[in-house]
């Protein structure tokens, strides 16, 4: 079998899928390409060249993702965005952005827009009048619901509430200390994690012909690392929501979250994510409106690692985190084309 029968190929190709290894043997016989073994530490196991024309034949890129030989390493393919570390579809990149918002290629997660006077619920999604919401109702013609310098206003299952900017930011962003900016982007199969400030490789070859996914720190850059703050873009996807975990304004609750993720069979595409949440300082159990929007938080980040499959590093996957949910001063009437 010509450079198949090298000892580094043999190796390779006993690595492989029997699906797998057979439609190399069969490229090899017909005489038309060259078959060169490459370097699993590389994310590619074989190359396929055509005089100078090369192509990586078998790689450990995760879905969505194919080995680019000129650039040396896994590249999203057509269709498919690179956000999280992962190559998602529309869909999936917009479940990972989570409810009211869209993801934009090159511009990341943006919150949805609605007409001049509505108000986008983000626990739905969907754009709502201001009769719709409680404390926008007797706001009169020309009006509209406002809050404090630093303060966002959200308006969360027909309720509003003004929440610190910094508490309002898209999941794939962070505050920065002035606003909320989106998080470096990384090369496929590595994440932003904000506890280490940099991008982490969680997912390397090692896995056969698949991705080996170290899932256990793919958890701690997309949730937080245990006993710690929660990462900044999760914390978010709840944390403005305060009439949720029946916080009124003013006042402020630390919410201490738990993620159990498991993986059947080591395959990262059976996997299931699910949290346990309790304030606290008292214990208890948050409301089960709260606990719900925990708990979208935790599977809208979750599919997109589904999405990329792979091999898991171990079959279960854990960390518990904390995160302040802060309803600051009660939203105010305030002309429609401006502020406090």
């Amino acid at each position: 079998m010509g450079a198949l029968s090298t000892s580094v190929g043999q190796r390779v190709l006993a690595s492989l899928t029997a699906p797998t290894r057979l439609a190399i043997v069969l490229a090899s016989l017909t005489g038309a390409v060259t078959v060169l073994p490459a370097c699993p530490a590389n994310s590619c196991f074989l190359t396929i060249c055509n005089g100078s024309n090369c192509r990586c034949s078998v790689s450990s890129c995760i879905d969505g993702a194919a080995y680019d030989v000129k650039q040396k390493r896994c590249r999203c393919v057509k269709g498919y965005f690179s956000l999280g570390g992962q190559c998602l579809s529309q869909a999936s990149a917009n479940a990972y952005c989570g409810k009211a918002y869209t993801y934009v290629q090159k511009r990341g997660c943006l919150k949805n827009s609605c007409r001049p006077g509505d108000f986008l619920d983000e626990s739905s999604g969907w754009c709502v009048p201001k009769e719709q919401v409680e404390s926008a109702k007797n706001v009169p013609a020309g009006q509209t619901l406002g809050c404090k310098p630093g303060e966002q206003l959200v308006v969360e299952g027909g309720q509003a509430a003004c929440v610190p900017i910094a508490q309002s930011c898209a999941r794939d962003e962070m505050w920065n200390g002035t606003s909320c900016a989106k998080v470096a982007e990384c090369p496929t199969g590595a994440i932003f994690d904000a506890a280490l400030n940099q991008c982490v490789t969680y997912a390397k070859g090692g896995g056969g012909d698949e991705a080996l996914i170290d899932v256990q720190q793919w958890v701690y850059s997309n949730y937080g690392p245990p006993n710690g703050p929660g990462a900044p873009g999760f914390c978010a996807s709840f944390a403005k929501k305060p009439w949720s975990f029946g916080i009124s304004a003013g006042n402020t609750a630390v919410v201490r979250v738990t993620v159990n993720a498991s993986f059947a069979d080591r395959e990262v595409a059976k996997g299931v994510a699910a949290s346990v949440s309790v304030f606290d300082q008292s214990g208890t159990a948050v409301p089960q409106r709260g606990a719900t929007e925990i708990d979208n938080g935790v599977k809208g980040t979750f599919s997109a690692l589904v999405a990329g499959g792979g091999r898991s590093s171990v079959a279960n996957a854990t960390t518990t985190v904390k995160c302040p949910v802060t309803n600051a001063s009660a939203p105010e009437p305030v002309p429609a084309t401006g502020g406090i």
